[in-house]
Parts: structure tokens; C-alpha cells; sequence
């Protein structure tokens, strides 16, 4: 699909791709976008994943697919928030296709060459904050707990740090650093160095500025530990503005990520066409300084830290019991026999996310049985991430209350072109301004991915994350589920079914046909003990290979199986099947001579074939198998007569 989204419509259709849509600050500027996109007449499809590609494992493969989702040509613009992902091989492929394609591409605090760079101004607001308590309050004695050495975040604040109170007249040997790697240990372990250098003479601090709010949360937890009021005995700011820090007393004087001002560039540039200029220079954003009471200030009075905590053990406790009741999900639905009543049931598990329709676009034929071939080696699937044809799942949900008993109409597998997203899209454009797309992925191979919709203020995110990993984890089970029951039943060196597959399936027939009349080909290969000990066993696995392609495409929805070494049954029924008997085995017989003529083999395959046919109601299974069997060997001691050995 080439054409543009938006193309014949009164809208554009941007693309947002980001990691964690279900964290507290990727969340703010996706309702951010969602809101503006809707005065700016714009929909915006978000692209997402559930992890930002830190441990570069088979997950993180797996979710890498989110970026081959987006069929850049067809957006009016692309966002990319660069910096949430630890990886740039694929944003960088994305790019390119966009380029191409000369769709315009908003990077976010990771630069692309070719793109609109919008820059996040730490520095100025850090700054702000630094001066806030050398100057405004008037410390001297301020300490700074920061980042990682080496890192261009931890080099920056440590310059605007020492900058601010050169800038104040304190002098560099009263400033003192200290690195915490931005995360709660490493912070502990550096103010238990702090507190050795008090203990050999170095004065106590006024206050402390931390390179991040995780590492401001540590030093107050580690001061009131020592018996250190904040901000009364040292006062403490932070940075980024943690979703966390809600929940802590005294609130934090911190930074705040910009959401309003980084999302209003966005349009503003859109709105100007975005021209040329904006690639060959960055776009800056200032982020904010908040204040809080953990500087000595009496800002940020919320309700009681009470009644803030009791909320948050309530949502841990509901998402625990969904948590738990997804988990059930899988339990119940990955060792169900079919896919689809699998599926049937997942809608009653996702009533309390307060969606409005769900959708899982797979890519064709995802739950076929891996094959294996005669030598015994898993064939190799498709790498392309997803298929030209994609199968697509719908359930609409009934309820949007978010009851426990929630209801859904479900429609199987319509099929549509990759790149369309969903079936008639444009329709449920109309109805939606934006829609959410995840991807989906077992062992870091894709299978498809999701899309949902919902009303955003409602709506369970968290939870939702929960959800896809299980839901991937359920179909999971599903494949492996076929692939043992395929073991069990199929014969893994032809394809075709083995002697328990055959029987399970015959008698199946038998039961439906009972009025019908049976046809049991009986096949044997002739000479494979010669092949076996003049060219070896390999060979002859290739030949009993070959013999079974050849019976594969010689039928049509006949039942086929190789029940021993040599063995070979072909069973169906019908009311005149005499001819379409005939039929096989002249097929059967013209491919073994089509086969000789064309192997280059320096031996020749060959089979000795017995049918028989009669009313089902007449005659048990086992009759009809004696009968063909005699009729075979017959054949057989025909050629051994022939050929000398068979």
C-alpha cells in the first residue's frame, strides 16, 4: 500500500512511535497528542512497545517489529521519540523508508541526520533549579549527587552545577560531587561516602542536588535514616519529575518534562508545513522547574500523603488481581486443542481495560505447524517480519463500563493488505482520533500485532501491558501445543500422518460415512533395505521423502500416512470411489517414473500398491485393511519375481 492515509480526507494521519506507552510520562504526551491532534484536525496512530531495547534480548527482538509496522510512505508525518529507545539500527531503517518516501520525521532528544531534531532543554531548567537554592535560598554549602561518570546528561549538570555557583561566589573547593549512576544503590553507596568524609572532618551540607528524582528519593530516605530532617536540616532537589515522587513527603523542588511545550512545537511546526530549515538545525524545548517543599519552599499542598498512598495500594491491589486473573487466562486457554476457542474466551478477560474494539492482525498461516524436512532439520520460517496478507481477529466490545462480566462480538480472520493497519480504516477513523498499535512476537519472531481503541481517560494502560504479554504468551502455548499434538500424530519424515494420526483420523471418518463406501490404498516401497545398505540410511530417508511427496500431490483431501518403516495407507470415502482409486494411483505411479527420470539418483524408487473398496456398514476398518494389504503384497511378490529382490 502506497497511497497516504489521509489522501481524499479532510485530515492528516501522523505517527507516533515510542516506548512504554503504559509509564507515567510517555502516557502524559500521548494524551497530549491525542488532544491536540483533534484541534489540529490530525489522527494519530501511536506505535508501541513494552520495553526500550535495554537488554537487547529475545524480547527485545521481538518487539523491534513495532518499527517494520509503520508504512512510512502512507503517514503526513512520523514522530519518533528517539531517545526512549536504547537502539538505533531500526529508527534509523524507519527514517531512511521516510525519507524515501519524503515523509517528514520529528526526532525527540536523539538526533537523526534528515530529520526535524527537537532537543529537550535540561540544562536550562536544571539551572533554574541550582540557582533556586544558591540563590534564592541562599545555601553555601550545596553538594551534588550525580549521574554516571562519562554520561552527557551526568558532564552537563555537572558543568551547569559548578556554573551556577562559581555564578553565586562559592568557591569551587566547598562544591563537592558525588556519583550515584542515577539509580537508589549506587546513590546509597555514595552517601555512605559522603557520611565517612563528615566523619573526617568535612562540614555538613545545606543542601544536596541530585542528577534525578530516583536519587533525591534515596538521599531523603537515607537522611531521615540518620536522623536528618529535609528540608529543615538539609534541603534536597531532584530531577524529572518521577511519577514516584507524588507519593513522597516533602514533595520534591524538581524538573518536569515539558509535555505541553514539547507537543505544541510538534504542531506548530506541522502547521508551518515544515520547512526546510528545521533539518539543519536543532529545536530546543524548555522544560519547567517545579517547586515542592523539599528546597525549603511551602509549595505543592496536595491532600494527605494518606489518602494518596491508600489510593495507590488500592491500584496495586486491582492490577495484582488482574494480573492474576490473566495469568488464569493463560492457564485455562494455551492447552485448548483449537486456536479459536482459545480466542473465544479472551474477550471476558479484558472487560476491565474499558476498551472499545481490539484487534490482532496476524500474519498468514502464523499458526501452521513448523515442518520438518527428511533429513531431520527444522525447515526456517519466513524472516520477513510480517506477510503481504495479514489474517485479522476483531472482538467489539459490548460494555465499555469495564464490569467483570464483559461481552464481546468476535469476528475470525478477515483478511487485508499489510500496511492498511486494520480493515476499513478510514471508517473507524472517522470514529476515532487515534489508535494504539503493539507488536507481537514468539521467541523475537514476529506473528503480527494488535490494535485497540478506547477513550483514553478510561482506560487501563497498565493493565493493557499485562494483558499483551500474556496474550502472546498464551498463543505461545497454542503453537507449542500444535507442535506436540503434530508429533504425536504426524509422521515428521513425509508430512503425512503416522500410524496414530491415521487411525485417530480414519475412525473419525468411519463414524461420519457409515452409509458410504471406504476406498484403503495399501502402498509399500520396494527395494528400500537394498538403498539403505548400498547408499546408506540417509539416502533412503530421502527416497521414503520423496515417495511421500509424491502421495501428497497425488491427493486431494484424501487421508494419507506412513504407518512403518516402508508402510504406506491412503483412506477416503464417498459414494462412487472407484474412479477417483484409479486416479490415485495412476498419479501415484507417474510420479515415481516422473521422479527416476528427473533425480539423477544412481538407484530408482519403486512401490507396490493394493486397493480395496466396499460399503463402510459392511465391513470393520481392519477388514478393509487386510484386503488391501493382500492385494499389495500380491503386487510385491509380483516384482520380487521381477526384479530379483524387493
Amino acid at each position: 500500500m502506497s497511497r497516504k492515509y489521509s489522501e481524499g480526507k479532510a485530515y492528516k494521519v501522523i505517527a507516533f512511535v515510542f516506548a512504554n506507552f503504559f509509564k507515567d510520562e510517555p502516557l502524559q504526551i500521548m494524551k497530549r497528542m491525542a488532544e491536540e491532534g483533534r484541534r489540529h484536525n490530525c489522527k494519530v496512530i501511536f506505535f508501541s512497545t513494552l520495553t526500550d531495547f535495554y537488554f537487547n534480548d529475545m524480547n527485545d527482538e521481538g518487539e523491534l517489529k513495532i518499527f517494520s509496522a509503520v508504512s512510512a510512505e502512507c503517514f503526513d508525518a512520523i514522530v519518533l521519540m528517539s531517545e526512549s529507545f536504547k537502539k538505533d539500527e531500526e529508527q534509523l531503517e524507519l527514517v531512511r523508508r521516510a525519507r524515501a518516501a519524503g515523509v517528514p520525521v520529528f526526532t525527540v532528544d536523539k538526533s537523526f541526520e534528515g530529520c526535524i531534531n527537537l532537543v529537550m532543554d535540561y540544562r536550562r531548567c536544571f539551572k533554574q533549579i541550582v540557582e533556586h537554592m544558591v540563590q534564592f535560598h541562599g545555601y553555601r554549602r550545596v553538594f551534588f549527587m550525580s549521574g554516571m561518570p562519562g554520561n552527557s546528561y551526568t558532564v552537563e549538570r555537572e558543568n551547569v552545577y559548578l556554573e551556577a555557583m562559581r555564578e553565586a561566589g562559592v568557591p569551587r573547593e566547598q562544591c563537592r560531587i558525588y556519583y550515584g549512576y542515577f539509580w537508589e544503590e549506587p546513590c546509597r553507596r555514595a552517601m555512605d561516602q559522603m557520611f565517612r568524609d563528615f566523619a573526617e572532618g568535612l562540614e555538613m551540607p545545606e543542601a544536596i542536588i541530585c542528577g534525578n528524582d530516583s536519587m533525591a528519593l534515596e538521599v531523603c530516605a537515607y537522611l531521615k535514616e540518620r536522623g536528618f530532617r529535609v528540608p529543615q536540616d538539609i534541603a534536597v532537589s531532584g530531577f524529572d519529575g518521577l511519577e514516584m515522587e507524588r507519593y513522597h513527603r516533602p514533595r520534591l523542588t524538581t524538573g518536569i518534562y515539558n509535555v505541553d511545550g514539547l507537543v505544541g512545537t510538534i504542531f506548530q511546526i506541522l502547521e508551518e508545513g515544515c520547512p526546510e530549515h528545521y533539518l539543519t538545525e536543532k529545536v530546543s524545548v524548555h522544560n519547567e522547574m517545579r517547586i515542592g517543599q523539599s528546597c525549603g519552599c511551602s509549595g505543592l499542598h496536595h491532600q494527605s500523603i494518606t489518602t494518596e498512598m491508600l489510593a495507590m495500594k488500592a491500584e496495586m491491589l486491582r492490577l495484582q488481581k488482574y494480573q492474576n486473573d490473566v495469568n488464569q487466562m493463560v492457564a485455562n486457554t494455551g492447552t485448548m486443542k483449537k486456536l479459536t476457542d482459545a480466542l473465544t474466551v479472551v474477550p471476558g478477560f479484558m472487560g476491565s481495560l474499558r476498551y472499545q474494539d481490539f484487534w490482532f492482525c496476524a500474519n498468514e498461516g502464523f499458526m501452521e505447524e513448523t515442518v520438518i524436512d527428511f533429513a531431520g532439520q527444522e525447515q526456517q520460517a519466513d524472516t520477513a517480519d510480517y506477510t503481504p496478507v495479514m489474517e485479522v481477529l476483531r472482538y467489539h466490545n459490548l460494555d465499555f463500563s469495564g464490569g467483570e462480566e464483559s461481552r464481546a462480538d468476535i469476528h475470525y480472520w478477515d483478511l487485508m493488505k499489510f500496511g492498511e493497519i486494520i480493515p476499513n480504516l478510514h471508517a473507524q477513523l472517522e470514529e476515532n482520533d487515534f489508535l494504539l498499535v503493539n507488536a507481537v512476537h514468539l521467541r523475537g519472531r514476529s506473528i503480527g500485532y494488535t490494535v485497540i481503541t478506547m477513550d483514553m481517560e478510561r482506560f487501563w494502560f497498565i493493565a493493557y501491558s499485562a494483558f499483551l504479554a500474556n496474550f502472546r504468551h498464551m498463543l505461545e502455548l497454542q503453537r507449542y501445543q500444535n507442535q506436540l499434538m503434530k508429533i504425536y500424530l504426524t509422521d515428521l519424515l513425509t508430512g503425512l500422518y503416522n500410524r496414530s494420526g491415521f487411525y485417530q483420523e480414519v475412525n473419525r471418518l468411519l463414524e461420519m460415512t457409515e452409509g458410504l463406501n471406504l476406498s484403503i490404498i495399501s502402498l509399500d516401497m520396494d527395494g528400500l533395505k537394498h538403498i539403505n545398505d548400498t547408499y546408506g540410511h540417509a539416502e533412503g530417508d530421502e527416497a521414503l521423502h520423496s515417495l511421500g511427496s509424491i502421495i501428497r500431490s497425488s491427493l486431494k483431501h484424501e487421508l494419507a500416512a506412513r504407518i512403518g518403516g516402508d508402510e504406506f495407507l491412503i483412506a477416503f470415502a464417498g459414494k462412487e470411489v472407484e474412479e477417483r482409486t484409479e486416479e490415485i494411483v495412476r498419479s501415484i505411479k507417474q510420479g515415481i517414473r516422473d521422479y527416476n527420470e528427473t533425480s539423477h539418483k544412481t538407484y530408482e524408487i519403486h512401490a507396490s500398491i493394493g486397493a480395496y473398496t466396499d460399503c463402510v456398514r459392511n465391513h470393520t476398518l481392519d477388514y478393509f485393511l487386510k484386503k488391501a494389504d493382500d492385494l499389495m503384497y500380491a503386487r510385491k511378490y509380483m516384482h520380487k519375481n521381477e526384479w530379483g529382490r524387493v
